[in-house]
């Protein structure tokens, strides 16, 4: 049976594990005058682990589990893209940030991918741009509930920011518009608005985030060392420590595959979102000069050459146009 603890003297009350659990086996509660985490459902625990994953504080400890796999569905991976897939039943997936063009793919970054592959992870590949690149990062994944990890990796991008707005989605999630904009994130168009808020969702719960990207030091998220320990750790059965990250396999996520592929429904994303009245007076600004031409059309020719005149003698008032006389 699964043995769910919370440490009362660690726990701050923050309520990550309200929110990542999936089966509701937490509750926040007023003891001693703090908030603290209460488990209140232990019996309807999965043993995802996400709780204990994700806890800031380290203070869930989850026992007396076995770690579970599942078979991903016969349309994994959903989506097509810069990726090889490997082991289907390992915990972790590698993403490499691209940062230059498609024809121009340094050697380094390609190694980064093969090695991963090489180290056990299920998927492996490249990430371009901040929002349909991602999306099809969410689609793959979700649909492979053994997933939960993503290493990121390589070094951002100066003009897409997408690493970024990658690390924001895992967050903060996205915004409640019609765009799904990543909250906090700085890039030109991080929008996810072809894949459902289903999906998102289960991503941000289902996985955490390996960032091996760091400004400090650029090295560390190109080193294909570091690569391949991180995959390394999220597969070992035991909890290791990584780069200040505590890792093991985790088991599948107690919940049936999302599996779907993106809709394009706003080829232009990045354009702005008008609001009612914007979009109101665009509109009438679009009559209005749909009526000026109605009329200028059905003018006569004596009503135009009037007008012809009348240009002619401004340009010549301006000195644009000199007088025939």
């Amino acid at each position: 049976m699964v043995d769910v603890k919370v440490d009362p003297s660690k726990c701050s009350g923050c309520g990550v594990c309200v929110d990542v659990c999936p089966t509701a086996a937490f509750e926040l509660q007023e003891s001693e005058q703090k908030r603290i985490s209460k488990v209140v459902a232990e019996d309807q625990c999965f043993a995802c682990r996400a709780c204990e994953v994700k806890c800031p504080e380290q203070a869930i400890e989850i026992t007396g589990y076995e770690i579970l796999k599942v078979d991903p569905p016969p349309e994994y991976p959903p989506e097509e893209g810069r990726h090889i897939r490997g082991n289907d039943f390992s915990p972790v997936a590698v993403v490499a940030i691209l940062d230059t063009y498609d024809f121009k793919i340094p050697p380094g970054l390609v190694r980064l991918v093969e090695v991963a592959i090489e180290s056990g992870a299920a998927l492996a590949g490249t990430l371009q741009t901040e929002n349909i690149g991602i999306e099809k990062v969410v689609a793959n994944v979700v649909a492979n509930p053994n997933i939960r990890y993503l290493v990121l990796c390589w070094r951002e991008s100066q003009g897409h920011l997408t690493a970024d707005a990658l690390v924001n989605l895992v967050k903060n999630g996205v915004a409640n518009d019609k765009r799904r904009t990543i909250v906090g994130a700085k890039a030109p168009a991080p929008y996810l608005p072809n894949i459902s808020t289903e999906a998102v969702a289960r991503f941000r719960k289902q996985v955490t985030l390996v960032d091996l990207i760091s400004e400090d030091d650029p090295r560390r998220g190109m080193d294909p060392e570091n690569v391949k320990k991180a995959v390394w750790s999220c597969i070992q059965e035991k909890p290791v420590e990584f780069m200040g990250y505590t890792l093991c396999d985790l088991g599948a996520w107690p919940e049936p595959p999302i599996c779907q592929k993106i809709s394009v429904k706003i080829t232009e994303p990045w354009k702005p979102e008008l609001s009612e009245a914007e979009a109101e007076i665009i509109q009438r600004i679009k009559d209005s000069a749909s009526n000026r031409g109605v009329q200028k059309n059905g003018e006569d020719e004596e009503a135009r050459e009037r007008r012809r005149k009348e240009s002619e003698k401004l340009l010549e008032f301006l000195g644009i146009k000199k007088d025939k006389c």
